[in-house]
């Protein structure tokens, strides 16, 4: 049976770990917005070899799962410094899952933000030009803003992502809040009540919904 004496005996223990759970998606999620709009640029640009590069990155990082993409770094980063001489057996775990949710991030931003800015107009940056604009000047005061509009309900729902995509933390020892959920639950013996528990925590978290379109 549930009991509420439990949830409140176990939610200061699990809400303690959520700085965690907070910092690997703030981190993951800006890291991955620089690395997108990087992505993005090059597509658009169409930059030689580059874009060929970005193109394959994407893919692998749209077609494979997370859980995948973050035992590739947490086992290839350690093997590759260790051939180029480097010890990295002080590296703290987690920054491999900063690594890998950044470039998972990165993927999926970068296709946003390209879609984004194409979808603006060609007008809009041609008036530009025709006002004496710059070319860093019209995407900045132009572009950027209608872009950024268009973009943002993608954007929000890639960052409720990041939320769930933190749960795969725990499988190489970081230990976040399902890695303290599940951690209490095989020494309490109460898993199913301390998953509740976690499901109720996260389901706090604002949903981006849907854009709602002016009327014409």
């Amino acid at each position: 049976m549930l009991s509420w004496e439990r949830f409140v005996y176990f939610f200061p223990k699990v809400i303690v770990k959520f700085p965690v759970t907070l910092e690997i998606v703030l981190i993951s999620f800006g890291s991955g917005l620089l690395l997108g709009c990087l992505l993005a640029w090059i597509r658009i640009k169409k930059i030689p070899v580059l874009s060929q590069i970005a193109a394959v990155f994407i893919s692998y990082i749209r077609c494979t799962p997370v859980i995948c993409q973050m035992f590739v770094v947490y086992f290839g980063v350690p093997a590759l410094l260790g051939q180029m001489g480097i010890d990295s057996s002080a590296i703290d775990r987690v920054v491999y899952i900063y690594i890998a949710y950044g470039l998972n991030n990165g993927g999926f931003m970068g296709e946003t933000i390209r879609s984004a800015v194409l979808a603006v107009p060609m007008g809009q940056t041609e008036a530009g030009y025709a006002a004496g604009l710059t070319g860093w000047q019209t995407l900045v005061h132009i572009v950027a803003p209608q872009a950024a509009r268009i973009s943002l309900p993608m954007m929000g729902t890639t960052f409720i992502y990041a939320f769930q995509a933190t749960a795969l933390a725990y499988m190489v020892g970081v230990i976040d809040m399902i890695g303290k959920t599940r951690s209490l639950g095989s020494v309490t013996a109460h898993p199913g009540r301390l998953h509740y528990l976690r499901t109720g925590i996260c389901s706090l978290k604002p949903d981006p919904g849907i854009p709602v379109q002016p009327d014409q």
